[in-house]
């Protein structure tokens, strides 16, 4: 017994040192901003971990780097952090408010939509050559989760028609949200 108190005596700083060695990474979503995220880490070798609720830190096997993406439900991952490192006992934050603005689309003057896509100002659109979508949404007055930046919308309509750009210059501030069309 004396032998067994003495082991984890002497264990006691192992394990004391393994809990303060790990490396963290805690989400802090925004008030106003899209409810139901994925959060995927990324390292050179793939995917190391993935967050659905944030309530707990995600412990990172390494010091990184890591890439963060973040993925609202229904839309394109969006990128939150590149190159994010962590030290021993370190536990890093990404507060999504600093990070990403929102960007909501009213229909009230533009056709039926199968589609919302937000892309760069200078995108060709959905269906043309080089088209490359920031975020995308199913419907009109749903909340998209981009980075702060200036953007075209555009509307594919649920008709099959040519999708339509109805905004060019939708600027998106993070943790504010901007909305296009009446509302």
């Amino acid at each position: 017994m004396l032998r067994a108190a003495a082991l984890a005596l002497a264990l006691a700083p192992f394990a004391l040192a393994d809990e303060t060695d790990e490396r963290r990474l805690k989400v802090v979503p925004a008030r106003g901003q899209p409810a139901a995220l994925t959060v995927t880490v990324r390292d050179a070798k793939g995917e190391v971990g993935a967050l659905a609720t944030f309530d707990a830190p995600l412990k990172l096997p390494h010091a990184g780097p890591f890439v963060v993406w973040v993925t609202p439900k229904g839309g394109v991952p969006v990128r939150a952090a590149e190159k994010l490192t962590a030290q021993p006992g370190e536990t890093v934050e990404l507060k999504f408010g600093d990070l990403f603005g929102t960007l909501e689309v009213f229909g009230d003057e533009f056709p039926r939509a199968e589609k919302v896509v937000v892309t760069d100002p200078r995108d060709p659109g959905p269906g043309e050559k080089g088209h490359v979508a920031i975020q995308t949404a199913s419907d009109y007055r749903i909340d998209m989760l981009v980075p702060p930046g200036t953007y075209a919308v555009w509307v594919v309509p649920a008709n099959g028609a040519k999708a339509q750009r109805v905004e060019d210059g939708a600027r998106v501030r993070a943790g504010r949200s901007t909305r296009i069309g009446s509302g």
